[in-house]
C-alpha cells in the first residue's frame, strides 16, 4: 500500500523542500504536502517521476517508514548554535537510512573485536574521575595505535568500530557525530576540506563522541554550547600535538623563536600532517607564544592568505573512509548476497546506492554478475520475425 511518508523520506534525504520538489514535478507545493500525509495519492506518472528523481524503484514508496535511530538533539554540530531545524531533519533521515543499510550489512559480516567500544567504557570512568581533557587525548592516542604523524588516523578510527562518511554538507556544519540508539558511533564529515583540516575534524568529532555522549545538544544555551566546543578543540589539538613529542620537534627544527611566523610551521606540517593554525594554537596554549606573538601570527596568516589555503595543501593527499566500501567487498565477494539481491530487496537503484554513501557508481559495477552484461546471450529478435 502506497505509504506518503516514503516521498518526505526521499525528500529529506536528497535535501529538498517541498517547493523545490513540486517545481521538478510541475505540481504544486500543496500537492507535495498531500501526497507527504497521505491525503492524495499520486498517479502512476507522478509515482514514475519520483522513482526516477530519487533513483528508487516503484514500489519503494509501498515500503514501511525508516525506523527513527537517533535523538537528533544529540548531534554534535560544528557551528551547532546557528544550525538551522531543515538541516537537522536533513542529517536525521539520511542517519537513520544509511544507518538501516549498516544493520542490514552488519548481519552478514563478523567483525574482530573493535577498541572503540573498550575506549569509550574506559574514558567514562576517567570522566567520572575527572581525569584532564590532556590525559584522556594521550589515553585515546595509545589505546587506537595512532601513527607519529597522525596519517593513519582516518583508518584507526574506522577499524576501532566507527563509522565515518563523508557527504556534501550545505549548512553552516563542517563535520558532525552521533551514537546511535543502538550503540554505533558515526562521524560525518564534509568534503572540499584539505587533509589537514580534515584531520583535524576526525579529532574534534572524537573528542565529542568521548566526551559528550548522552549529551542533549539542543537544550544547551550559547555558552554551554561553546565551552562543549572548545573542550572538543582542545581533545583534538591534544590527540594531534601531544606534548612532549610536540616541542622535541621544535626544538629539532629550532623554530622555538621563530613561532610568530606561520612559515615556520611548514616543516613540522609534513612531519605530524596538522594544519600550521592548529599547531600555532596548541604552541600558544603551551605558552610557547605570548598575546602578542599569537596576534601577530594571524595578522601574517591573513597577509600570506592561509586562512583557507595553506602551504603543503595541495600536496597532501586527503584520506577517504573504506570501512564501508571493505564491508561491500566482503558481502559481495564472497556472495552473501548479490549486489542484484541487495538492491531488490531494497527496492533501489546504484545510483541512490552511489549517491547515499557518497561512492563513486563504478566500484558497485563491479560487483554486477557478468551474465548480465553479457549480450552474447541476447537473444537475438531477428530469429522470431513475422512471416509475411
Amino acid at each position: 500500500m502506497y505509504n506518503g511518508e516514503k516521498i518526505e523520506e526521499l525528500r529529506l534525504l536528497f535535501e529538498m523542500s517541498r517547493f523545490e520538489l513540486a517545481r521538478k514535478l510541475e505540481v504544486s507545493e500543496q500537492a507535495i504536502w498531500q501526497f507527504e500525509n497521505g491525503e492524495v495519492f499520486p498517479k502512476m506518472s507522478l509515482k514514475l517521476k519520483l522513482a526516477q528523481l530519487f533513483h528508487v524503484d516503484i514500489d519503494y514508496f509501498e515500503e514501511n517508514s525508516i525506523e527513527s535511530n537517533f535523538g537528533v538533539s544529540d548531534i554534535a554540530f560544528r557551528n551547532s548554535d546557528i544550525i538551522s531545524r531543515k538541516i537537522i531533519n536533513y542529517q536525521e533521515v539520511y542517519l537513520n537510512t544509511i544507518n538501516k543499510y549498516i544493520n542490514y550489512l552488519e548481519q552478514l559480516v563478523q567483525f574482530p573485536q573493535q577498541d572503540f567500544y573498550i575506549l569509550t567504557k574506559k574514558i567514562s570512568g576517567m570522566l567520572e574521575k575527572n581525569i584532564s581533557i590532556e590525559r584522556i587525548a594521550d589515553y585515546s592516542r595509545e589505546i587506537l595505535d595512532i601513527s607519529d604523524d597522525n596519517s593513519d588516523l582516518l583508518y584507526k578510527l574506522e577499524k576501532s568500530g566507527i563509522y565515518v562518511f563523508e557527504k556534501q554538507l550545505n549548512g553552516t556544519e563542517d563535520a558532525y557525530s552521533i551514537w546511535s540508539q543502538e550503540g554505533i558511533p558515526y562521524i560525518i564529515l564534509g568534503i572540499n576540506k584539505t587533509a589537514v583540516r580534515r584531520n583535524f575534524d576526525l579529532a574534534h568529532e572524537l573528542g565529542h563522541l568521548l566526551l559528550h555522549r548522552g549529551v542533549d545538544f539542543e537544550s544547551l544555551d550559547k555558552f554551554e554550547l561553546q565551552k562543549k566546543e572548545s573542550e572538543a578543540n582542545k581533545f583534538a589539538s591534544y590527540l594531534l600535538l601531544p606534548e612532549k613529542r610536540f616541542k622535541q620537534i621544535i626544538n629539532d627544527l629550532q623554530i622555538d623563536k621563530k613561532l610568530s611566523n606561520p612559515d615556520s610551521y611548514i616543516n613540522i606540517k609534513k612531519k605530524l600532517n596538522v594544519s600550521i593554525q592548529a599547531m600555532e594554537y596548541r604552541a600558544f596554549q603551551l605558552g610557547l607564544l605570548t598575546k602578542g606573538q599569537h596576534e601577530y601570527f594571524y595578522r601574517l596568516i591573513y597577509k600570506k592568505k592561509y586562512r583557507l589555503l595553506e602551504p603543503l595543501d595541495d600536496d597532501i593527499v586527503v584520506k577517504r573512509p573504506t570501512k564501508v566500501r571493505s564491508i561491500f567487498n566482503v558481502v559481495f565477494d564472497n556472495n552473501l548476497i548479490t549486489i542484484e539481491q541487495f538492491l531488490k530487496t531494497n527496492k533501489i537503484t546504484l545510483d541512490f546506492l552511489s549517491h547515499l554513501f557518497y561512492v563513486e557508481k563504478s566500484f558497485f559495477e563491479q560487483f554486477i554478475s557478468s551474465e548480465i552484461n553479457d549480450f552474447s546471450k541476447i537473444i537475438d529478435i531477428k530469429d522470431f520475425k513475422k512471416s509475411i
